[in-house]
């Protein structure tokens, strides 16, 4: 098979959400299995080049219609060394200048304070459609080649890609599969208006107009209009999409989806095992080893002594990205981490209002939380830091070392999502022997309750304190049945979310399904 894979973000090369994991494993794990796989991208100014081989820069160039304008592009040819797969990299000043690959940084604030930290990039409509286009003029320009047989669009950036091959007088055009990987509010890349995405895509009106959500135009839309076949990153979560019930947690589209009767299908997304491996310290990248699948966890709880003493208590550790709030000296006691993304979607909310009413009732619990966003989130953990000293330390910024070493360290992974397509830091935390407590929606219904961590159903504060004082006593009364948790989660994950086996028992069925139509 001849895949190409067109994203906004890839591990090992521009990195922001759970996307860049997804991207990665998928071009590798298909490459690895015998297929030819071409990875599209944009050369941003935070790309990483070390992974990358034989480089050949603006071996090709060409000239885009967007806006009204002439935009040049030149495209750079490579090889990914960890997977054997080909990266196109799309060079334009657009990508280049930017620090980030969706939002802006704290630095680039600094230089222009209309660039505000955390925000989307205020032309992202234009290095969208800019980034798909390139794409679109290569596939023109290189019809002699081998072309691909399936081209995989990642989330709602690369959505409109489809909709530009839709009219090319072509007996045979690839098939499209366009992933949605988050269609929460902020998440869709929509046009404000119907003459934004005129201006934008030259698309035409009768389409647009037939891809709109109220006042704006939804590339995900643009798509099931131009006969793309749409996935998304777990079964639970494709039913959600569907389901007028969750309206307002994808900003109106499954009301939508369900009155068009659109098809969603729902591919759980894999885990890259060796990439976090705790038996490995060169692939986990923590200071000891152990190996929850054997119940050896002694490697486990000198991870956590060591994040106390080099991380919490010190500057030992390599903390380049963060910043810290708050000290914990005590060892011993239980330990609950967040990690992820600060924001409203994460539930945020809900766990700083329910980590006091555990402060006040168990006096050996303590919290982790790891992560970055919404500044005012962000504020009210700074706030429990200083309200609680000693029982709660904020990792604020991103290290992969340092939020790795965290997750390990601690007993429980907290995931108090209000929804969440697919969830990989449950997996991450199973992996290293640290039980989620997640709120049972979309695809953390993947964890099995009482089995390979712990779910609760309503998404408050008073449920979240309910379920976590309800595991803190199981620890405590039951320490053995934890253990044997830990050994079915970390042989569960390993045993059904490989993602070898998740591309050879769904993705490869799915791609040949729908080359036969």
């Amino acid at each position: 098979m001849n895949l190409w894979c067109v994203s906004m973000e890839c591990a090992g090369i521009a990195e922001a959400g759970g996307v860049k994991n997804v991207t990665y494993s998928l071009c590798k794990e298909f490459s690895l299995l015998g297929h030819n796989v071409t990875l599209f991208i944009p050369s941003f100014k935070c790309t990483q080049f070390n992974l990358l081989q034989n480089i050949q820069k603006d071996f090709f160039s060409s000239q885009l219609k967007i806006c009204d304008k002439n935009e040049t592009v030149s495209y750079t040819k490579a090889l990914f060394t960890e997977g054997n797969f080909q990266v196109i990299l799309i060079n334009h000043k657009c990508f280049a200048e930017k620090e980030a690959v969706y939002t802006y940084t704290e630095h680039e604030q600094k230089l222009n304070p209309d660039f505000i930290k955390g925000s989307g990039h205020l032309d992202s409509p234009f290095m969208d459609i800019l980034f798909q286009k390139s794409v679109f003029e290569y596939f023109i320009h290189h019809q002699n080649e081998q072309l691909p047989q399936i081209i995989h669009c990642q989330d709602a950036s690369t959505a409109v890609l489809p909709a530009f091959f839709h009219n090319i007088q072509k007996q045979k055009l690839p098939q499209f599969v366009v992933t949605i990987h988050n269609a929460g509010p902020f998440y869709h890349h929509e046009f404000k208006n119907l003459e934004q995405a005129e201006y934008f895509t030259s698309l035409p009106d009768k389409l647009l107009k037939n891809s709109m959500n109220n006042n704006k135009v939804e590339p995900f839309l643009i798509a099931a209009n131009v006969k793309a076949k749409l996935t998304t990153v777990s079964p639970e979560y494709a039913k959600e999409l569907v389901n007028p019930a969750f309206h307002n947690q994808t900003d109106g589209l499954s009301t939508i989806f369900a009155s068009k009767k659109i098809k969603i299908t729902g591919i759980t997304n894999g885990f890259d095992f060796e990439r976090y491996n705790p038996k490995d310290k060169n692939c986990s990248k923590l200071p000891y080893e152990f190996d929850p699948s054997s119940r050896n966890l002694a490697g486990k709880f000198l991870c956590r002594e060591y994040f106390l003493q080099n991380v919490v208590q010190s500057d030992n550790f390599d903390t380049t990205g963060i910043k810290k709030y708050g000290l914990i000296s005590q060892k011993n006691g239980i330990f609950i981490a967040y990690h992820g993304r600060i924001t409203t979607q994460k539930g945020i909310s809900v766990l700083t209002s329910a980590i006091p009413n555990i402060i006040r009732n168990f006096d050996d619990v303590h919290f982790v939380i790891a992560g970055q966003g919404e500044t005012v989130l962000e504020n009210k953990i700074i706030e429990l830091t200083k309200k609680y000293p000693q029982r709660v330390f904020f990792i604020n910024g991103y290290n992969q070392k340092v939020v790795r070493l965290a997750t390990a360290s601690c007993d429980f992974m907290v995931l108090p999502s209000f929804f969440e397509p697919c969830g990989l830091e449950d997996f991450i935390a199973q992996s290293y022997g640290t039980l989620p407590i997640a709120h049972k929606t979309g695809g953390l219904n993947k964890i099995i309750d009482n089995k390979t961590g712990f779910l609760y159903k309503d998404n408050t504060p008073e449920a979240l304190t309910a379920k976590l004082s309800e595991v803190i006593m199981i620890k405590k009364l039951k320490p053995n049945f934890i253990i044997s948790m830990i050994k079915k989660a970390s042989d569960y994950i390993y045993r059904e979310y490989l993602w070898k086996n998740v591309i050879e028992k769904k993705y490869i069925p799915f791609f040949e399904k729908i080359q036969k139509f």
